[in-house]
This record gives structure tokens, sequence and C-alpha cells, in this order.
């Protein structure tokens, strides 16, 4: 993939440092004084339906339709929210002219990109294949690029399909944490239904590799395995996905109690940023202003500062 040739093929523990052999770093807290709005950002996965690279077969037209340069001056305006994520289906295009405007438009609505998450390009950062693992690396460099001109904090990297190795994931990981450290960005991974769903494999992999994870909520089965799996992966994560997944007629989220896993991430210490988010991998033609409504104010209700 080129910057002329955009195609989709579709879609430590945060106290004060995380130290790992030969690895440490000052993690992202709330700063003192500011309220529990400022530890929360918007991710535009949220509003996947009003855009029209995402909008679901089921929709026969798009509704108040969304880009990406109507992101920031909207979640500002409509939920008091100046920290943003950008998912990369959302992008139009990753020619210099785009960004620019696109960073312009963050600037001028006086907001934060804090991630860019790195989801729907053919990549396999874990691949035995030799080949597909370094191309999937020069792919990732165009997405650290292309990041790192919008000014944002983190990208969000996935390690690798389920059947990939352990090692290769890691050596990719330091060849792009290298890469991203020159561009000013941290390297995330959540829990995204690769190679990182074993929370003992995401853990080495991080760890090995001198990157962060961030804890999705909504991504592990919804068993009595979910926290426990969440315990593992909290104390190695920069950000957090507080994902919710499926709601009730009643606008009640139902698919597993998300006030406890915020609370989980506050007794483990972690002092940075929820991302407000939602996925389900069924159609819900409901309110996703009410959803991401619901979202904070339970954050709000659970966070201690």
């Amino acid at each position: 993939m080129n910057r002329r040739e955009f195609i989709f093929k579709s879609s430590g523990l945060v106290v004060t440092a995380w130290v790992a052999p030969g690895f440490a770093q000052t993690l992202d807290s709330a700063p003192a004084g500011k309220g529990k709005l400022d530890r929360i950002a918007m991710v535009t996965l949220l509003f996947r339906y009003r855009f029209k690279q995402t909008k679901p077969k089921e929709m026969p037209e798009l509704k108040n339709e969304l880009t990406l340069l109507d992101v920031p001056e909207h979640h500002r305006d409509r939920f008091g929210i100046r920290k943003l994520e950008f998912w990369n289906e959302h992008f139009e295009s990753l020619e210099p002219s785009y960004l620019a405007k696109l960073r312009d438009k963050i600037k001028a609505a006086d907001c934060q990109l804090v991630d860019v998450q790195v989801d729907r390009i053919s990549y396999d950062l874990a691949s035995k294949d030799e080949t597909a693992r370094l191309k999937s690396v020069q792919d990732v460099k165009e997405w650290i690029d292309a990041a790192s001109v919008l000014g944002s904090t983190c990208i969000r990297i996935n390690p690798g399909r389920p059947q990939g190795s352990v090692e290769k994931s890691i050596e990719s990981l330091k060849e792009l944490n290298a890469y991203a450290k020159s561009k000013n960005l941290i390297i995330i991974t959540a829990n995204h239904f690769g190679i990182e769903m074993d929370a003992d494999k995401h853990v080495q992999i991080a760890k090995g590799a001198g990157v962060y994870t961030e804890p999705d909520f909504g991504n592990y089965p919804h068993d009595d395995q979910l926290f426990a799996k969440l315990e593992k992966i909290v104390p190695h994560a920069y950000l957090v996905s507080a994902k919710v997944v499926d709601f009730d007629q009643s606008m009640e989220h139902v698919s597993y109690d998300f006030d406890k896993c915020v609370r989980l991430c506050e007794d483990s210490g972690f002092k940075g940023t929820y991302m407000v988010a939602q996925w389900s991998g069924k159609f819900q033609d409901i309110d996703y202003e009410k959803v991401g409504d619901w979202v904070i104010e339970h954050l709000k209700q659970n966070m201690r500062g």
C-alpha cells in the first residue's frame, strides 16, 4: 500500500511507571485539578453507522453523516469531549493535503488526538511467512507516519493473527516501536481477536517488545473469565477501551457488568484515559449519541478522580 493507492480491505500499571527490563516510562495520567471528563476520550468507532465507509448494509440510507473532519467539533460540542480516537477505516486518504486539513480541524476545535486504531488493512505482525511479516511492518509504518503528522499520542497496532508466532510478533513490534518512538508515538496493543486474545501471550508480547496494552472490555468472551483476563493486562495499560456491546429497549447495557470493569481498572491503580466505544456483532438501530452519554455517565460514576 502507498499514499496514492489508499485502498481499504473492508474494516505499568498506569500509576507512575511500568518498569520492565530495559524499559521504563512515565504513563499518561489525569493532570492535577482536572475533572473526570478530562480522563475520557471518544472513538469514531462509536459512530460508524454515520460514516459512509462503515454504514451497515441493513441501513437503506446514511443519516446525519459524519466525516473525520467533522469529528473534533462534534465531539466537543455534543459531549464536551476534547480527546479523540480515530479508526483508520474512517480516513479518506493518507495524502499530505488531507492529513493537514484534519490536523487543522483538531487544532481549531482545541482537541487532542489520543490514538489512531489500525485495523482494516491486511497485516499480520506475527506471521511465520517472513515476506508477509516484513510487508506488514512496512504497511503499519505508513500509519505511524500519518498518526505522527496528526500529532497523535498513540497508535494502536494488532500483534498478529491467532495462528501466528509470539516471537515474530515481538520482533515486528520491536522494530515498529523504535520507529514510533522516532516519531514521538506510543504503541498500544488491544485484545483484538488475534494472538493476544490469550492474556498471557498478550503480556508476553507487550513486555517483550516494550509496548503497552489497551485493555478492551468488549472483546473478551462475556463469561466468568472476563475479569480474570482483564486483571492480567490492565497493569500494562496505557489507555483503556471502555467498550460496551448490546443494549436493551430501555437503553441499558446488558452484555456484562461494565461498572465492575471500570472499578477493576481503578482498583488496579489505572489513572489514564478511557476510550468511549461500542461494537456488536449484530445490527442495532439505536441512538449512538445516547450510548455515548451512557458510557460517559457510568465512567464518571466509577472513576475516582
